[in-house]
């Protein structure tokens, strides 16, 4: 299995769940920062370090690549460890949640949270003041519904796919799933 967003959400859940019920070996894709000296590292290292432990004690490969799952170099990259260490892959998993992505022309999009129909608006507490407010979150114009189509709309996912099939790492009969 491998699982493109592993180290945190349904990503984590996706590849604990493959060990724990199938006893899958897999391969995790995940960005995330270790620790420095002065600054622990981010949670999904830890999560990652904690699963590769217990994969280890169950005697199931698992091996990650810490890198930008967006890039071309992490997609060949994981297309040479999987033809190496497993052969092929029968399930992927894409569990990406980004701010932003460059694409293959270099070009940085950005992602939102915003709605797309009305404005949203809704009481919240200001932790400032203690006081509860009103707070409102305009609709996404179309520039910024584009640039988040970009980042999360899939366009990535079907090019992972694309290349694992181009690098004959993916199983005939293979399944993929991608959160959203």
């Amino acid at each position: 299995v491998l699982v493109i967003g592993c180290s945190t959400g349904y990503g984590l859940a996706s590849r604990i769940s493959a060990l724990k019920n199938l006893g899958a070996a897999t391969l995790g894709i995940m960005y995330e920062r270790p620790s420095n000296g002065r600054r622990t590292a981010t949670p999904g290292w830890y999560n990652t370090a904690a699963f590769e432990k217990m994969s280890r004690e169950k005697g199931i490969y698992a091996r990650s690549i810490n890198g930008d799952a967006f890039s071309g170099e992490i997609k060949k990259k994981a297309a040479a460890i999987i033809r190496e260490d497993l052969g092929k892959v029968d399930m992927v998993v894409y569990s990406l949640a980004a701010p932003r992505r460059t694409d293959g022309e270099g070009v940085t999009w950005s992602s939102c949270l915003k709605t797309t129909g009305e404005a949203f608006t809704e009481k919240s507490l200001d932790l400032r003041t203690n006081e509860i407010v009103e707070k409102t979150v305009e609709p996404a114009t179309e520039e910024e519904l584009q640039s988040t189509i970009k980042v999360m709309g899939g366009e990535d996912w079907a090019e992972w796919i694309r290349v694992l099939k181009e690098e004959e790492v993916l199983a005939e009969n293979g399944i993929t799933v991608a959160y959203s």
